[in-house]
């Protein structure tokens, strides 16, 4: 098997870097929540706060796990893509059953609501498709 080249976003350097400046988020939204006064509004700490913690969470979990899980052979590819595909479908099918739940009147969800039902059916469910078929070995 030839020897993969690491990329400049798939260095452990830039993962670093990515890790760092999610803590300086984290930190700088975290003193911004409490130097304000409790009755302020205030969306962009809030935001900074999640923004690092999204960051630290995704970059430490890839320098936790190391380079071990980079390696990319026609395999992987094909049956990330297939997961992803099975996702996208599953996501198509429930925005149609909401869209059918909607249009009778018996579920009538805000758009916020439908938002995070669909980013969250996206990213656990595309994990969830690719992890069944790595277990199942290949696909057809």
């Amino acid at each position: 098997m030839a020897e993969k080249k690491n990329g400049s976003f798939a260095s452990r350097t830039w993962i670093t870097v990515m890790f760092i400046i999610g803590l300086v988020l984290l930190l700088v939204g975290l003193g911004a929540m409490l130097l304000l006064p409790a009755d302020a509004p205030d969306t962009r700490s809030l935001s900074f706060v999640t923004f690092g913690f999204v960051l630290v969470f995704l970059a430490g979990g890839r320098l936790f796990r190391g380079e071990r899980d980079l390696i990319q052979d026609e395999r992987t590819r094909k049956i990330g893509a297939h997961g992803l595909s099975w996702s996208w479908f599953l996501t198509f099918m429930v925005l149609f059953g909401l869209f059918w739940l909607d249009y009778l009147g018996i579920f009538s969800p805000g758009s916020g609501t439908v938002a995070v039902i669909l980013i969250l059916l996206m990213g656990i469910s595309a994990k969830v498709f690719q992890w069944y078929l790595f277990r199942k070995g290949d696909t057809e």
